[in-house]
């Protein structure tokens, strides 16, 4: 079987359905100081099952609101813009995009391990000083690649879910030997077709190279990120293998045991309450 070249792969991607427009809306929102709340709020509130997905995730005992939230103004409100455009952002993709027709391929896993790496990524950005709200939704995205190459070319990628079992190696890997690049690489082309920001598509790019970035950059924590959430088996993945974690993202985020065990536990608390998201 001849499998697509990575500029065959790029160019098919117009086959995906662009961004859903609040979630558009809300990416760029990110480099903008001067957001129309109120305005975006409204249009959320139309859509009443992502509205009602993310008031009952507003509405969990990890907030710990005194009263109940009933409106996404009100979420906005007492939680925050930034938390609030990250829990309706998630919501939005995960329901707005394909679900790729590939023996062996799990949409419901591969969300959990979007949402896993997010949630962990937001822990690190919190304990380190960081944008919490952008690295949550570059964690969430990072493999959208994969998702990609499921949906362009379902069958080619049956062959690297096979490959990877075969030879008991990762999907990443598996993907090298099958096609020649790996989901990063079409994630970054992705990337570059729905305008995401720069920082979000250095993290799409090099988050299995951090090197391709700065040594404590986005990269590097989605890098980081990743490895939490399969070392906490988020997935659900049967099969999960550990990533190798790149030694000089290790010393450039220069994490101690106690802060590493604080994201660990904050971690978990939040996928478990952010997986309301996930319907």
């Amino acid at each position: 079987m001849t499998h697509p070249t990575l500029a065959e792969m790029t160019a098919r991607l117009h086959k995906l359905p662009a961004m859903p427009v609040v979630a558009a809306e809300l990416l760029s929102s990110l480099a903008s100081d001067d957001t129309e709340v109120d305005a975006l709020a409204r249009r959320i509130a139309q859509d009443q099952a992502i509205a009602a997905r993310v008031l009952r995730v507003a509405n969990s005992p990890f907030y710990g609101l005194q009263t109940q939230v009933g409106s996404i103004r009100d979420a906005i409100v007492v939680l925050g813009f930034s938390t609030v455009r990250s829990l309706v952002l998630t919501a939005t993709v995960v329901s707005g995009l394909p679900a790729g027709r590939c023996p062996g391929f799990s949409q419901e896993l591969f969300w959990r391990h979007g949402l896993g790496v997010a949630v962990a990524a937001r822990a690190l950005a919190r304990k380190l000083g960081r944008r919490a709200d952008e690295l949550f939704i570059a964690g969430l995205l990072h493999d959208i690649g994969r998702l990609a190459m499921v949906v362009v070319a379902p069958e080619d990628y049956a062959e690297v879910i096979a490959t990877s079992r075969a030879q008991d190696c990762t999907r990443q890997e598996a993907e090298m030997s099958v096609f020649g690049y790996d989901h990063a690489a079409v994630g970054a082309a992705l990337a570059q077709r729905w305008n995401f920001p720069p920082e979000i598509h250095d993290a799409l790019a090099f988050h299995h190279a951090p090197a391709g970035g700065a040594p404590d950059g986005p990269a590097a924590l989605i890098h980081y990120a990743d490895a939490i959430a399969k070392a906490l088996d988020l997935d659900g993945e049967e099969d999960t293998q550990l990533p190798r974690l790149d030694p000089a993202t290790i010393v450039a985020l220069d994490l101690d045991q106690s802060s590493l065990a604080q994201v660990l536990s904050e971690t978990q608390a939040g996928f478990d309450n952010c997986r309301l998201l996930l319907g």
